[in-house]
């Protein structure tokens, strides 16, 4: 069985995104531009440091597990969940590597505009945190990045949209 979907190329999946709250994977997709799938969903964004791969799976931890041994994501992202936009990651690797990239451009907090015209929002940075998941290791033996970005799925959904680029260049 092949540890990735068929639409991975180069380099593989590069960020696997779980929405926080049930029934709201709809938000996600719509904010990063990818189409429905049957379970999960897979797309691509284009960036400064080339394509990134993503995959959007339905929201618990039984989702994660498949898309850990399906897709095999070099990160993990947890989105959504309520309260203030807050982007929280390992102590130390890409993703804290990119949000200190991201916060130094932006500002901090760095205020992003509303998604399709709802109201801007500012997104802080949490800091290091637990993993949601099981962090483990990828199926190439690196460690697996992860990061959660808490607040309302659609402002959530945005902040990751602009992270993107910035992680994509560590990975």
């Amino acid at each position: 069985m092949s540890r990735r979907g068929p639409a991975a190329l180069g380099d593989g999946w590069h960020v696997g995104v779980i929405a926080a709250v049930a029934g709201e994977t709809g938000v996600v997709l719509d904010v990063l531009g990818i189409a429905r799938g049957r379970r999960f969903h897979t797309g691509r964004m284009a960036v400064p440091a080339g394509v990134t791969y993503l995959v959007v799976a339905p929201s618990g931890t039984a989702s994660f597990e498949v898309l850990r041994d399906r897709y095999d994501p070099a990160v993990v992202v947890l989105v959504g969940g309520g309260g203030d936009v807050v982007v929280t990651h390992a102590a130390a690797g890409p993703v804290r590597d990119a949000a200190s990239a991201f916060f130094a451009a932006a500002g901090e907090p760095a205020p992003l505009p509303g998604f399709r015209g709802a109201p801007s929002f500012h997104v802080r940075r949490g800091g290091a945190g637990a993993p949601p998941f099981e962090a483990g290791d990828t199926a190439r033996g690196r460690p697996r990045a992860w990061a959660v970005v808490r607040g309302a799925t659609l402002d959530a959904a945005q902040a990751l949209r602009y992270l993107i680029p910035y992680l994509r260049s560590r990975l």
